[in-house]
């Protein structure tokens, strides 16, 4: 685009996708990720999901973050605006997730069945669980991306987190972990059609968010974008997973890589969607187009 173009035409939304962006796409991945297994381990009392949880949430989540910032040095000055910044309520929510995580899995090692392993496994879920929507409503509070403007945007973090942790689960499980399998396999069922009509409305209510909403919809499903909708999202994240998922219902034994293959499929789909999500969304022209 020429530098003249800029928001005078629709003008895509580049800081969280282009460049160093592309560590903003890859840690909101793994953001989604790890609160989701986080969340699912917790209802299957898996200690080894839960640990890797915490791991991809200190490691990948908060590295990739400071990789993409300018000067990181200065990223606590954010946290003195909770009030107004749904970015710095974000931060907080992931220390709290990280602390009360660490402690909850500390207890249930060496303190099983505790009262104070309840508390902090009460705490950690609901922490948990606004670590997965946060982005939602960060994306959701910017008022110039049409595309963005929707209710819909936390639960659909939170549903793509609970799928991918699902996911995960049934890697871990596939690798003797303590974890129900069938039990993941018949939530992630449900779960991939959930998203498919999730999806499917989200894309339907945005083209009725003006022009610019409509405008990056057409993008996406008919654009540069359009084949990571398609190939990644559709095909891989949902269509492929769910057929594995729906033949291993009635053919019992399905055999470990075909289930492998669904959960590397399901979490290509998480990938593919947040790639969407940024790629497409565009500013609002400032003069009438």
């Amino acid at each position: 685009m020429e530098a003249y173009e800029w928001m005078v035409k629709y003008t895509p939304q580049t800081e969280w996708i282009n460049q160093k962006g592309v560590f903003v796409w890859l840690a909101e991945v793994f953001t989604g990720f790890g609160s989701g297994l986080y969340l699912v381990s917790l209802y299957f009392n898996s200690l080894e999901g839960m640990l890797i949880s915490l791991i991809i949430i200190v490691i990948l989540k908060c590295g990739l973050h400071f990789a993409h910032l300018s000067r990181p040095l200065r990223f606590w000055r954010m946290v003195l605006k909770p009030k107004t910044s749904w970015l710095a309520r974000g931060f907080i929510f992931l220390v709290l997730f990280i602390v009360f995580s660490a402690l909850q899995l500390a207890f249930s090692y060496w303190l099983p069945g505790t009262v104070w392993e309840v508390a902090f496994k009460i705490l950690s879920g609901i922490i948990a669980i606004l670590v997965a929507t946060y982005t939602g409503f960060v994306m959701n509070y910017i008022n110039g991306i049409p595309f963005w403007n929707s209710g819909l945007l936390p639960l659909l973090f939170l549903s793509f987190s609970i799928l991918s942790g699902l996911a995960g689960t049934i890697a871990i499980g596939l690798f003797g972990g303590n974890v129900d399998i069938i039990a993941s396999v018949a939530g992630i069922r449900w779960l991939l059609v959930a998203n498919a009509f999730f999806i499917a409305i989200y894309l339907w209510s945005a083209t009725y968010m003006g022009p610019t909403g409509k405008r990056s919809v057409k993008e996406l499903i008919h654009g540069g974008t359009a084949p990571v909708l398609w190939l990644g999202v559709v095909l891989a994240g949902i269509v492929i997973p769910l057929s594995i998922f729906t033949y291993n219902y009635f053919v019992r034994g399905t055999s470990v890589s075909l289930l492998m293959t669904a959960v590397c499929c399901v979490l290509i789909g998480l990938f593919s969607f947040n790639y969407c999500l940024l790629k497409g969304a565009l500013y609002s022209p400032l003069t009438p187009t």
